[in-house]
C-alpha cells in the first residue's frame, strides 16, 4: 500500500496537481483578503471588488506557476505564454463572477461564501485548462 501511495506521489501530473492546490490557496488566500477589503473598507461593489481581487490572485498564479509548477513551457516567448495566461483566466473570470453572483444574489450567500465555491470551481478550471494548453508537451 506505501508502495503504490509512493508511485502515485512520484507521478508528474500528482506533483504538480499538488502545488497547484497549495498556489491556488496563496492565491484564493491574497483575492479574499483584497475582496473583503475592497468591498468591507473601500466601499466598493462586491462584483467589481471581485474582478480587481481576482485580478491579483492571477499574476501571483502565474508566476508561481512558471517558477515552480511546471517544468515544460508550450509557449517559449514569456509575454507570449502571459497573454494565453490572461486569456484563460479571462474565461475563468467570468465564471467566477458568474458564480458570486448567482450565488449572492438568487441564493442570498454572503459574497465571501459565494467566492469560495466561485474559487473551487476555477481553481480546478485552471488546472486543467494551463496544462493541457501551456505546459504540456505535444
Amino acid at each position: 500500500m506505501l508502495i503504490q501511495i509512493q508511485r502515485i506521489s512520484q507521478h508528474k501530473v500528482v506533483r504538480q496537481g499538488t502545488k497547484y492546490i497549495i498556489v491556488g490557496g496563496v492565491c484564493t488566500l491574497a483575492d479574499i483578503a483584497v475582496l473583503y477589503f475592497l468591498t468591507r473598507y473601500i466601499g466598493i461593489n462586491y462584483l467589481i471588488s471581485s474582478i480587481l481581487s481576482f485580478s491579483v490572485g492571477v499574476v501571483i498564479n502565474y508566476f508561481f506557476c512558471v517558477m515552480w509548477i511546471f517544468d515544460f513551457r508550450t509557449i517559449q516567448n514569456r509575454t507570449h505564454e502571459f497573454l494565453c495566461y490572461l486569456a484563460i483566466s479571462l474565461v475563468a473570470l467570468g465564471i467566477n463572477t458568474f458564480v458570486i453572483w448567482v450565488l449572492t444574489a438568487f441564493f442570498a450567500f454572503y459574497f465571501l461564501i459565494s467566492k469560495i465555491f466561485a474559487s473551487i470551481i476555477t481553481l480546478i478550471y485552471n488546472f486543467l485548462i494551463r496544462k493541457y494548453f501551456l505546459h504540456t508537451i505535444r
